[in-house]
């Protein structure tokens, strides 16, 4: 019987003991919100504004990426009865790392879109659209909650500029 009472004072023990040795939650996991704000102009005025937010975390210091995709996947003929496809629209990666009371945003930006028919005489030659790209690969230091001219890049086809503001904030 005294055995028995030992047996199970040591079995209390045990599983007590396990219990303490449980995980921890992981504090060091932040989150973010970035906001883009992406204008085009011409001749010094906006003529377009696009807007997009994003959800980004870090884990122990560790950013983790945060990407939007929008677009359309467009058919292009590339042989005899061959057709690939190929995505226009606007695509955004970005992370955040905190410095200080600032963040570091590291972000890619890609834009391709259809030529318009003022800037190219045949805008169907070889019966594929002529497309137009923009990339840019930024990183900056910004302050929080405040939006921040991060890239400004001219049109090198038009009068038209493209503007791209973040906004980082913090999310508790």
């Amino acid at each position: 019987m005294k055995k028995l009472l030992q047996l199970l004072l040591v079995l209390v023990f045990a599983s007590a003991m396990q219990a303490q040795d449980t995980p921890k939650p992981r504090t060091g996991l932040k989150f973010y919100r970035v906001n883009f704000s992406i204008f085009e102009l011409e001749d010094g005025k906006k003529i377009n504004e696009r807007n997009y937010s994003l959800p980004v975390n870090s884990v122990d210091g560790n950013p983790r990426s945060g990407t939007i995709r929008v677009g359309t996947r467009v058919p292009i003929t590339s042989g005899e009865g061959q057709v690939t496809y190929i995505d226009v629209g606007m695509n955004i990666d970005c992370d955040v790392t905190e410095q200080g009371e600032k963040f570091i945003l590291s972000s890619s930006l890609d834009i391709t879109s259809f030529a318009l028919p003022d800037q190219n005489a045949n805008p169907r030659a070889g019966g594929n659209p002529i497309l137009r790209q923009v990339k840019q690969h930024f990183i900056a230091l910004l302050p929080a909650g405040k939006p921040t001219l991060v890239t400004s890049i001219d049109d090198t086809n038009s009068k038209k500029r493209l503007q791209v503001e973040a906004t980082v904030t913090r999310v508790e």
